[in-house]
């Protein structure tokens, strides 16, 4: 009998299989080559999925003629010496890696988009500015005792036709500071002249009124409020955050590449906040389908581009 850990066993009997070493155990086995060859074939699939065919198929062409390039300078397949081998296969392979960078750049600026949509910002903001400002103003234009009507009457407008919205299309426009100009030039261009103003339009409920800037036809004499919103102005701040979550785009010489990230954040986010908004006046018409036409809220608002605002003040005001 042995004596292993205290146990008697029999010569020869179980002690070796009792007694284990940690290289018997399966923490410390060695990967079967299965295994090895598994995860080998599994990147290489994940390579083959990311390898943008256009890239791929020059500089493949490019193998394939450097390869008989090759072959006929060891073996002679050919009878005649030629010359044009070398610049094709150089050609064929610049198209190649030209194709292969542009891809992966445009790829790294695209996701941009998918990033940002992951935090819904653009829902959060259009449904705040819905129910705190464009709600509200319409319920005022429906409302004919309100005084919005009355003040409107004083600046000589004989109705208010409506609400416009201009979406910011830049980084620039999302800047409260640069929206003056714009509202400037509203009433500069074009042949017909508006008046704009600021008013203040009382709310039920709430301690203070809203501000809201109403253009007044100097021709028809057709009212319109206007505005900019300016809860956009968080945009910049946000494009710029997502446009650095690429660790990559870090370097000196991928500027380019981390502008053109926020730019692509800023246009999906505001288009996005446009049509969620849009989106919010069609549920309420829908809901509301029976007052009467003048009232509907999808009649009343109009949601533009910034560059389309004034276009837009113009087929309201009947110039």
């Amino acid at each position: 009998m042995d004596l292993v850990h205290g146990l008697q066993v029999p010569n020869g009997g179980c002690a070796s299989k009792c007694h284990t070493t940690d290289s018997d155990s399966p923490s410390h086995r060695p990967l079967k080559p299965a295994m090895h060859s598994h995860g080998f074939f599994t990147r290489c699939k994940t390579v083959v999925k990311a390898w943008p065919p256009a890239g791929a198929i020059f500089l493949l062409l490019s193998f394939i003629v450097s390869a008989i390039w090759l072959y006929d300078a060891l073996f002679g397949l050919f009878e005649e010496d030629i010359q044009w081998f070398e610049p094709l296969s150089a050609i064929l392979g610049g198209i190649g890696a030209f194709f292969l960078a542009a891809i992966l750049i445009f790829r790294r600026v695209e996701s941009a988009r998918s990033s940002a949509s992951t935090y819904d910002l653009a829902r959060g903001l259009a449904t705040g500015y819905y129910f705190n400002f464009v709600r509200p103003l319409l319920s005022a234009m429906n409302d004919p005792t309100h005084s919005l009507h009355r003040q409107a009457g004083e600046q000589g407008a004989l109705r208010v036709a409506g609400l416009v919205i201009g979406i910011p299309q830049n980084q620039d426009d999302l800047d409260p500071e640069n929206h003056p100009p714009i509202f400037e030039r509203l009433t500069e261009s074009g042949g017909s002249s508006f008046k704009l103003n600021d008013i203040d339009i009382p709310i039920a409920g709430r301690p203070r009124p809203i501000r809201a800037k109403l253009a007044v036809s100097t021709s028809s004499k057709q009212a319109m409020l206007v505005d900019i919103p300016t809860t956009l102005a968080v945009m910049a701040d946000f494009a710029a955050f997502v446009a650095e979550r690429d660790s990559s785009a870090v370097m000196s010489e991928d500027e380019f590449v981390t502008a053109a990230r926020r730019s692509v954040v800023v246009s999906s986010e505001t288009e996005r906040f446009r049509v969620i908004l849009e989106e919010f006046i069609d549920v309420v018409s829908k809901v509301g389908s029976m007052d009467a036409r003048p009232l509907s809220p999808g009649l009343r608002l109009h949601v533009v581009s910034v560059n389309r605002l004034r276009r837009r003040m113009d087929e309201l005001a009947d110039h």
